[in-house]
């Protein structure tokens, strides 16, 4: 008697379950326990400045359902800055592709540098918006950063 046959979707259930039952899928591509609510912890600092002004530092602190944030980022509200960084860990935990074509469009002077840890994963990460690219790369992690200004 054979071993009756899974199949593909078979073993994407099972991947699944393995997931849910070892921890969630975090930025750094790794699964964890821990975190409550089954989310990364966060640790960022987000140093922002505009149009060559003062540099503005802000804190984000997220524990399971616990959120803490400083400077700019109060303002956003700690559990909402928490939500867009887990979903942005990923995105600025990697470095952008050397390669990438990206427009010759010109943004404005904002600026920021996020530092820290989302999960496993090491954030060191700076923004800008002096091209396309870097326009789309700013605007995905806002309110970690703050909005433009309008032109």
């Amino acid at each position: 008697m054979s071993a009756p046959s899974i199949g593909v979707a078979g073993l994407a259930v099972a991947g699944v379950v393995a997931v849910a039952l070892t921890g969630t899928v975090e930025a750094g591509g790794g699964a964890r326990g821990g975190g409550g609510a089954g989310q990364p912890d966060v640790r960022l600092t987000v140093v922002f400045a505009r149009d060559g002004g003062a540099r503005h530092v802000a804190h984000l602190r997220c524990t399971g359902d616990s959120a803490a944030a400083d400077g700019f980022l109060r303002d956003v509200g700690a559990a909402r800055a928490c939500r867009t960084a887990r979903r942005a860990g990923a995105f600025l935990a990697r470095r952008p592709s050397r390669g990438r074509a990206c427009t010759q469009l010109f943004g404005g002077f904002e600026r920021a540098h996020l530092t820290g840890r989302i999960g496993t994963a090491r954030i060191d990460r700076r923004l800008s918006r002096t091209d396309g690219c870097r326009i789309a790369d700013y605007d995905r992690v806002v309110p970690l950063v703050p909005r433009p200004r309008p032109a």
